[in-house]
């Protein structure tokens, strides 16, 4: 055969893989199962056909919505069958550590650059690996006020507490302030806040220390000392007083603002009257840190070659471009997890007020154990709440208890 006819036939040979391997990795399908709900998934289809327009033509995407339970059951029923996990799992971060101890996710640190997202990666981290990145940021607790009442948000405890008393004396109807008392959700701000942490630099589990008996001991002042709070309020209680004009601040979360800024639904508030702001500080100059989480994009670990490729280069541009992070997270009315997106504080006051709070936060562990904290730490802080347990104590017996739960 002549030689040179031969080099071509090689060359041509190489030129058809060439274009094989190219129009295999257009034609990608990239199957989502998301349990962020039907509307956000119809902006989801929009962001990736804008992305694949520009970045992968003739790439394709497939979400199917899944309930949270559902999600979960089917992540790790497909995870035991050996087939059929999607590219790409968009949820919140609860469920991240059961896929983790499963062996079902990939660590992602290698995969995109996590320095760009500050605010709750640590929602999504587990052993210092990260298995998810964040699309938007939120699930915080903050100061809200209404301000017909309130006419600037309190920046200390103290101010907190003197604003309260001032309320109470002129309105004799409404109460200063009040919050969930004996949910350890909203309590776990105050110990981050006086320098406390769920976990030691070991993995093991800390809820004796210091910090956990300053936390304790300054919610139970609050009941106690200052009378700044109701003797009995739960979430309901809070919540709906708050509503009626009957409490002039609370500690609530950002998935409340859009009740509290319906006129229908809220009748003493409005987005006229509603007002965020962070925790005020506490006496040792900190502000209490809420749990920050959000929804996080995971993948597993069966995803690799072309499918992988594209998984991360959507991802990657999907969470840290701005224009993509602004038409996504604002878009269905989230907070964006980069820094380099804010909010515009005169188009979207309230939602510029909830950022700031979210800046305050510290990521919700994704670690499955953590559960043996909010299981421990709850008895422990009815016990203060109700004055029938020191400060000290409840700090020992919440340890005792989380020990007996991480053992069993």
């Amino acid at each position: 055969m002549n030689r040179r006819f031969l080099v071509f036939v090689m060359l041509f040979v190489l030129a058809l893989g060439t274009v094989s391997a190219v129009a295999a990795q257009d034609a990608v399908n990239l199957v989502v199962w998301s349990q962020d709900g039907d509307e956000n998934n119809v902006v989801l289809q929009a962001q990736f056909e804008a992305w694949a327009a520009e970045n992968a033509p003739g790439a394709t995407i497939e979400i199917v919505q899944k309930e949270t339970e559902v999600l979960r059951n089917d992540i790790l029923t497909a995870g035991l069958a050996g087939s059929g996990l999607p590219d790409l799992i968009l949820g919140p971060n609860d469920a991240i550590g059961v896929f983790v101890d499963a062996g079902l996710l990939q660590p992602l640190d290698e995969l995109f650059d996590t320095s760009m997202y500050p605010y709750n990666l640590g929602a999504a981290q587990i052993g210092g690996a990260t298995y998810g990145v964040p699309t938007n940021a939120g699930n915080h607790l903050m100061l809200m006020y209404n301000k017909s009442l309130v006419a600037e948000a309190p920046q200390t405890w103290d101010e907190l507490i003197a604003t309260a008393a001032e309320i109470e004396a002129a309105n004799p109807e409404v109460q200063g302030f009040a919050y969930n008392l004996n949910e350890p959700f909203w309590f776990l701000p105050f110990v981050h806040g006086f320098g406390g942490s769920t976990y030691a630099e070991d993995g093991s589990m800390v809820l004796d220390s210091e910090a956990w008996v300053n936390a304790y001991q300054f919610v139970h002042d609050l009941k106690f000392v200052s009378e700044a709070v109701p003797q009995e309020c739960d979430y309901a209680c809070a919540n709906d007083l708050f509503k009626e004009g009957s409490v002039a601040m609370i500690i609530n979360g950002d998935w409340a603002i859009a009740e509290y800024s319906n006129v229908e639904s809220s009748p003493a508030l409005g987005a006229e009257n509603l007002g965020l702001a962070p925790w005020p500080e506490l006496p040792n100059g900190s502000r209490p840190q809420p749990f920050t989480a959000g929804k996080f994009l995971s993948i597993p670990v069966t995803v690799e070659g072309a499918q992988l490729d594209t998984a991360v280069a959507f991802a990657t541009w999907l969470t840290t471009d701005p224009g993509s992070v602004e038409a996504y997270a604002l878009g269905t009315g989230r907070l964006p997890a980069i820094a380099a997106v804010t909010v515009d504080a005169e188009t979207n006051p309230i939602l510029a007020a909830s950022n700031e709070a979210l800046s305050t936060g510290v990521g919700m562990p994704a670690d499955p154990t953590l559960r043996c904290m909010w299981d421990s730490v709850r008895p422990s802080l009815e016990g203060v709440m109700s004055d029938s347990m020191t400060a000290e104590d409840a700090a020992m017996e919440a340890q005792i208890s989380a020990e007996d739960c991480l053992d069993s």
